[in-house]
């Protein structure tokens, strides 16, 4: 695995050889990385053109923050599904979101992206205008900014 520019580790398994043309390029039909974060380790707040799914698999539940223009809303990614986690959960395309770790250990994770993840389609947000427009996330925020 490699450093993941947003934090944590990756390594892409999959990229489809079907492409589909959109208005901003030509993209693969989709694509998938396994997903590692080291104890104490986090996915910087960021956003993406395409949808993304994360799936949990082992390790420390992580929490998902979900920034829409209007609404804050977390996930948690976990096996504990008798207290409201999940194993999957879809990131809509242009939602800012972040990752953190609930407990003090590692989390392997995968994701899949479609259509298929392009660097021209990853994008950081401002995080001064997020934090004021939710200010009860602030602290979030500031913990989960690049």
């Amino acid at each position: 695995m490699k450093p993941h520019p947003e934090g944590g580790w990756f390594r892409r398994t999959y990229s489809c050889t079907d492409t589909v043309n959109l208005e901003r390029g030509n993209r693969c039909c989709a694509s998938s990385i396994l997903y590692f974060l080291k104890s104490g380790e986090k996915s910087c707040l960021h956003y993406l053109d395409s949808d993304e799914v994360w799936y949990f698999h082992l390790g420390s539940p992580v929490k998902l923050h979900l920034f829409t223009e209007t609404n804050y809303t977390s996930v948690t990614l976990g096996h504990s599904l008798n207290i409201g986690a999940t194993v999957q959960h879809v990131v809509e395309k242009g939602i800012i979101f972040g990752a953190e770790l609930l407990e003090h250990r590692n989390a392997f994770l995968s994701c899949s992206v479609s259509p298929g993840f392009n660097e021209k389609d990853f994008h950081w947000p401002n995080s001064s205008e997020l934090a004021l427009k939710f200010p009860e996330q602030e602290d979030i925020i500031k913990c989960l900014a690049s």
